[in-house]
């Protein structure tokens, strides 16, 4: 019985992944269980569902998993049989089993053929297939049984390799790997469940890594923040990480002298980062160009106080952020902080459910001063004066007042509306517009309604809550046109800003065309 459970150590050490169909799980225990006669594997799986308790059967403890139902106990014979990389990348690519070719028989056969038709008939064929073999650059064995590294000199080119939902469980498996990969700086290893390295093999196996820059661990079971911070002394240079689908719900500020010394792109989707407090730890990273904030429920944004006109010296390189399905409530506040950070570039959002994506593309463009792409949709010239002109007639009445109250109001008026200052320094006071607020309007605004071709004006008197598309109707059939026109409007008393009248559900009165004013078409 001794022998039995020592083989069985020795072939599924702790921490061992396994698979049994569609559930991978880690081995946690290998001995008898009492009342049971043999030897018996204590499996964690990753579905908290898929096992029968937590580790505890019979009121005897052989090993403890997160959730109540993770647990259960299997024989060594129910699993089927791992493979090295070199053998499941075969197969993939090659559709051939190594293990099939005796390479000492084919060598006495050359030799005693003088390699003359064995070699031309046989021997062709795979060697077409080898040399394509070789000059791959991007490999992927997914969802095999892969657990060990085998001989890999062949695949010499290979830049890109996805190792994801294997068994590979320990990072000395992953460090046998990319030694013999010279070339190789893109690694997928999401949905495994590695091994924390100790610091003895962080010394040991970091230069194994020295060429990657690309690491994805998504999936991986990380649930502390301090284990992925020493994970990531395996690599301290990575420029590109995935950490999506990780329970990290505390984060932690790292010293960047030890790892991501050259982090440019931080994915954290689906990671329970809610507090945005959280995200702000990460600010110090001073190369983070990129980063990922996908589904998380933040519901706030709140960045660290600072001058209405200075920026934050944090996130000082960030470029790009994604707040994509993120249940912001306040859009408005939270584009208003986004505009702290020095270089933020690019934004992509989820519209609030009672906004739409023409309002918020609006709102984030008058908000954030450097702001020039919203979901990929690149802000115009025309785009960012409309934004502008509506968020200067908007808050003129609060400015007006702010500004009798004195400087402290003043200021925290521009703490509120951290753009206003310079939209104000572009277009000057909007004082002219405080008495239409205080009075109320018409309900019918008289416009100039002018042919861009031909120069025809139209003056009309439309109501203020007519639709773009009701005006269009108007037009075509005043002019007699065949095609439905495009729209814009120029201000009658600041004729420098023309505004896209783009949304034909939108009234003349959201985007704020007042008497006089010229309705351009084409």
């Amino acid at each position: 019985m001794v022998g039995v459970i020592d083989e069985a150590q020795l072939f599924y050490p702790l921490g061992t992944r396994i698979k049994i169909g569609n559930n991978y799980g880690t081995v946690k225990y290998v001995g008898e269980v009492n009342g049971h006669c043999g030897t018996w594997l204590g499996i964690e799986w990753d579905d908290g569902l898929r096992g029968k308790h937590n580790g505890m059967v019979d009121g005897k403890r052989y090993f403890q998993t997160r959730l109540p139902t993770a647990g259960s106990f299997i024989r060594p014979g129910k699993l089927g049989p791992c493979a090295t990389l070199e053998d499941a990348a075969r197969e993939r690519y090659l559709n051939y089993d190594s293990k099939n070719v005796d390479t000492s028989l084919i060598r006495e056969a050359q030799a005693s053929m003088q390699a003359s038709l064995f070699e031309v008939v046989g021997m062709d064929k795979i060697a077409r297939k080898q040399s394509k073999f070789e000059q791959l650059s991007e490999v992927s064995v997914d969802e095999t049984p892969v657990n060990a590294a085998g001989y890999l000199k062949d695949l010499s080119q290979l830049t890109t390799l996805n190792v994801s939902h294997t068994l590979i469980w320990n990072w000395e498996i992953v460090a046998s790997i990319t030694q013999q990969l010279p070339l190789l700086n893109s690694l997928n290893l999401s949905s495994n469940r590695l091994l924390l390295p100790t610091d003895k093999q962080v010394v040991e196996l970091a230069p194994s890594f020295r060429h990657l820059k690309h690491i994805n661990l998504g999936n991986c079971g990380f649930t502390n923040w301090q284990d992925v911070v020493q994970t990531a002394q395996l690599w301290p240079d990575i420029e590109s990480l995935s950490l999506q689908e990780n329970a990290l719900s505390q984060l932690a500020e790292v010293d960047c002298t030890k790892i991501f010394r050259r982090l440019r792109e931080l994915d954290l989707h689906r990671t329970k980062l809610m507090d945005f407090d959280q995200v702000c730890k990460l600010g110090n990273i001073s190369t983070l160009c990129v980063l990922n904030l996908i589904e998380n429920g933040i519901e706030q944004l709140q960045l660290p106080d600072c001058e209405p006109q200075s920026k934050l010296n944090m996130f000082v390189s960030l470029e790009q952020l994604s707040l994509m399905h993120n249940p912001i409530w306040n859009e408005t506040e939270a584009f208003n902080e986004l505009d702290k950070l020095p270089q933020l570039k690019r934004l992509n959002k989820t519209p609030h459910l009672k906004s739409n994506f023409d309002e918020m593309f609006s709102k984030a463009v008058a908000s954030i001063a450097g702001l020039q792409v919203v979901n990929k949709a690149k802000v115009t010239p025309e785009q960012r004066r409309g934004a502008e002109y509506d968020i200067w007639k908007k808050y003129a009445l609060d400015w007006l007042q702010a500004t009798k109250l004195g400087a402290d109001a003043l200021r925290e008026f521009y703490k509120k509306h951290r753009t206003y200052l310079g939209i104000v320094n572009k277009y000057g006071s909007p004082a002219d517009f405080v008495p239409r607020i205080q009075v109320k309007p018409s309900n019918l605004i008289k416009v100039r309604i002018q042919d861009r071709q031909t120069g025809e004006v139209w003056e009309k008197k439309v109501p203020r809550m007519i639709t773009v598309q009701t005006l269009q109707g108007l037009i075509m059939k005043r002019f007699r046109l065949g095609e439905i026109p495009k729209l814009c409007y120029i201000d009658a008393k600041y004729p420098e800003l023309v505004v896209r009248l783009e949304n034909n559900a939108k009234t003349l009165d959201f985007y704020s065309v007042q008497e006089h004013d010229t309705v351009l078409f084409e």
